[in-house]
């Protein structure tokens, strides 16, 4: 992607923005030629081969690109509009740019926190340029790849690999019913189409189709299995299994918002992928937990997660998102993706006291201060 094809969609519109598009360098993909560059402390070298499952056949996970196994936080990022609710790609930049400042490990994106169902494939094209571009190899970009049909999954898969992608994260189809024998060819037929790495995402509506046992299969018949992103149910349990399963192979990547961030922690998961209303406070829990400290983790989460999430969550979490970056300065507008169709935010004494509590929790309005 050459750069000079997307200068319509970066004009800078604050001091910011000019500074960080003057300081870009032209180094995007350099990191994939040397495995991942990431820091020691950021990335668990992959150790193929090593782990065995329960009839002794060997793991292989990737067949081509080997990327790490993740400790830290790797948020979804949200899909920005304007007024005219089209898709805002300079709000989407400062997006990208604020994960990485606030410690993401790797940022990703066409998920449920970017409204992924409401994309057209004309704007999906686009942000997955700019997101590439402006990732700039600073840390890997993974797509979200789940469709309606298994036939769309393989389609945006290619599309993903094909605009430089680095990872690919997948449910089974959002629109058809598949059983347990067609999910196998589904990731088989995906393995063929895309040599990318890739995330499973289980979810409640998955978790009877996704079993550990299938997951193993999958990630023997295919050897593109990087992860498994466990939310559904009993995902603690199953996150404990899989990550005996996996011994070190594989890992299992926690979510629900990080709501049990700190018990999955405890339960074994080093990566989380979450919304990204506070990044830097999820990081500051993960990493602290990751340098051997317990307790001080349990009270950033306890005192600094659980505070604001209770307003966040009750309320409709993805209106709460954007309302959240746009308080920060990260993207322009809280406009949500057409069609509209989610519940109203918060107002009057709610919004108060949410704002009230976002303030005591030293939760900072304007992102560019994360590191000051």
């Amino acid at each position: 992607m050459k750069k000079q094809k997307l200068q319509d969609d970066c004009t800078p519109n604050s001091v910011h923005d000019k500074e960080r598009l003057k300081s870009k360098d032209t180094s995007r993909r350099n990191f994939i030629k040397s495995a991942v560059a990431l820091t020691a402390a950021s990335v668990i070298p992959i150790q193929v081969g090593a782990a065995r499952n329960e009839l002794g056949v060997p793991l292989v996970v990737s067949r081509k690109k080997k990327i790490g196994l993740f400790k830290g936080i790797m948020p979804i990022m949200a899909t920005p509009v304007d007024k005219n609710h089209k898709i805002d790609l300079v709000s989407q930049r400062r997006h990208v740019d604020y994960c990485i400042q606030a410690g993401a490990v790797a940022v990703g994106h066409f998920a449920h926190a970017s409204e992924f169902k409401k994309i057209n494939d004309t704007d999906r094209t686009r942000l997955l340029e700019v997101c590439v571009d402006q990732v700039d190899g600073r840390v890997p970009f993974y797509a979200g790849v789940t469709g309606k049909t298994s036939k769309d999954i393989i389609r945006y898969a290619r599309e993903a690999e094909q605009k430089g992608a680095d990872m690919i994260m997948t449910s089974i189809p959002y629109g058809d019913k598949i059983d347990q024998i067609q999910t196998l060819a589904m990731f088989n037929d995906l393995a063929s189409a895309c040599s990318l790495p890739i995330i499973i995402q289980d979810t409640d509506r998955t978790s009877h189709i996704l079993t550990p046992e299938l997951i193993m299969k999958v990630a023997n018949d295919t050897k593109q299995i990087h992860s498994v992103k466990a939310e559904s149910t009993l995902f603690l349990s199953k996150t404990e299994e899989l990550l005996k399963q996996f011994d070190g192979v594989m890992q299992v990547i926690g979510g629900n918002g990080g709501k049990y961030m700190i018990n999955l922690l405890r339960v074994g998961a080093t990566a989380f992928m979450t919304g990204t209303e506070a990044v830097e406070v999820h990081a500051a829990c993960i990493n602290t937990y990751l340098a051997g400290n317990e307790d001080e983790a349990a009270k950033i989460y306890f005192s600094k997660i659980l505070p604001y999430f209770a307003y966040y969550a009750a309320g409709n979490w993805k209106r709460n998102l954007k309302f959240m970056l746009h308080e920060r300065g990260v993207i322009d507008t809280n406009i949500m993706l057409l069609p509209d169709d989610q519940p109203a935010g918060y107002t009057g004494t709610e919004l108060k006291e949410f704002q009230w509590t976002l303030d005591k929790i030293g939760w900072n309005r304007d992102w560019k201060t994360i590191n000051e």
